[in-house]
C-alpha cells in the first residue's frame, strides 16, 4: 500500500509492532512529547554556542525521526548537523592541548565519513548551515506533527 503521508512513513513501527495501532499510537506520542526537548535541545545549543550540546541532540533526534519514518531528516539533515556540530567543536578546542583525546575521539566519528560528505562538510561547518539544518528540522517536524496527530485521531 502507497504512503499516504508526506513527511512521515508509519511502515517501521507497523513491522515492529505487528500492526498494533495501539502500540503504534503510543510510540507516536512518545515520539511527540520528545518534539520539544529536541528543540529547545537545538535553542539552547546555538544561543550558547554549545556544539557538543547540538552534536547529542542531533544524535538522539535522529533515531526519533528514523522511528517515524523521516529518513532524509534522519540520515542526512540530522547526520550533517551532528557532524558539522562535532568539527565545529574540533575548531574551537584544537589551540589547547588539553583535549587531545576529545579531539580525537570527535575526528573518528568523521573520519568513516565518506570523502565527498566530508567536503562538503568542511565546507558547510560554519554556524548559518547549523541554522539552517535545525530550522529545517523544526519546519519538518511541524509538518509531521500534522500527520501524526491525524494518525492519533483516526
Amino acid at each position: 500500500m502507497p504512503n499516504p503521508y508526506t513527511h512521515i512513513n508509519l511502515g517501521y513501527l507497523e513491522s515492529i509492532t505487528d500492526g498494533s495501532q495501539e502500540l503504534i499510537k503510543e510510540l507516536i506520542t512518545i515520539f511527540i512529547e520528545q518534539i520539544p526537548e529536541f528543540k529547545e535541545g537545538f535553542e539552547e545549543g546555538i544561543n550558547k554556542k554549545d556544539w557538543v550540546k547540538i552534536a547529542a541532540v542531533a544524535h538522539k533526534a535522529k533515531s526519533s525521526v528514523m522511528s517515524m519514518g523521516m529518513e532524509e531528516l534522519g540520515n542526512t539533515d540530522l547526520k550533517n548537523l551532528e557532524l558539522i556540530a562535532k568539527m565545529l567543536r574540533i575548531d574551537e578546542i584544537s589551540d589547547s592541548s588539553d583535549n587531545s583525546e576529545e579531539i580525537q575521539q570527535l575526528k573518528k566519528n568523521v573520519d568513516g565519513y565518506p570523502e565527498d560528505r566530508k567536503a562538503w562538510l568542511d565546507a558547510n561547518k560554519n554556524i548559518n548551515a547549523v541554522e539552517t539544518l535545525i530550522n529545517g528540522f523544526n519546519c519538518t517536524c511541524e509538518a509531521a506533527l500534522v500527520e501524526l496527530q491525524n494518525v492519533l485521531n483516526n
